[in-house]
């Protein structure tokens, strides 16, 4: 009798560590998903905020071009621009980025970074009507559109588990 309680505690502890090691597998799981789908609205979140930066920087320009603005209210406007911009890119170091993005997440910083220093050259042109200052702004420009599509295509790499 002795023996078959034995083997009948056995059975209980082994089955009771699987149960328990697959809830804490489905834990972790969840928290997992938990942490990428908040990571994920995050990183969506400053890419708005970046898209919504320049949709205002070149509407402004078109506004002094139209003349419901002066130069120096888009030049005022400039330097809020650059400040708005570099506090937006110190978001992406708040993420807190599963390791299979940080590749994605550091091409969309360079994009952005290559953006604002587009952006700033696009400014120095406005000021100095230098074209050196424009043929800049359009390459750094080109450029952040290139790393900002690599960094898509690693995000959706990572996202998927393909490797790109």
């Amino acid at each position: 009798m002795k023996k078959k309680t034995i083997q009948n505690i056995i059975i209980i502890l082994v089955v009771s560590v699987i149960i328990a090691s697959i809830v804490s597998y489905n834990y972790s799981a969840e928290q997992t998903r938990q942490k990428g789908f908040r990571f994920g609205n995050e990183l969506e979140q400053i890419q708005t905020e970046v898209k919504e930066l320049q949709t205002q920087f070149y509407s402004k320009k078109t506004q002094w071009e139209e003349g419901t603005i002066t130069k120096d209210q888009l030049f005022q406007y400039y330097e809020i621009h650059v400040n708005q911009f570099e506090e937006i890119i110190s978001n992406y170091d708040n993420l807190v980025a599963p390791e299979s993005f940080q590749s994605a997440v550091d091409l969309l910083k360079l994009s952005s970074q290559t953006q604002l220093d587009s952006d700033v050259q696009f400014i120095e042109w406005m000021k100095t009507e230098d074209e050196s200052f424009k043929i800049r702004s359009d390459s750094q420009y080109q450029q952040a559109l290139e790393y900002e599509m690599s960094g898509l295509v690693e995000f959706y790499s990572a996202k998927t588990g393909v490797e790109p």
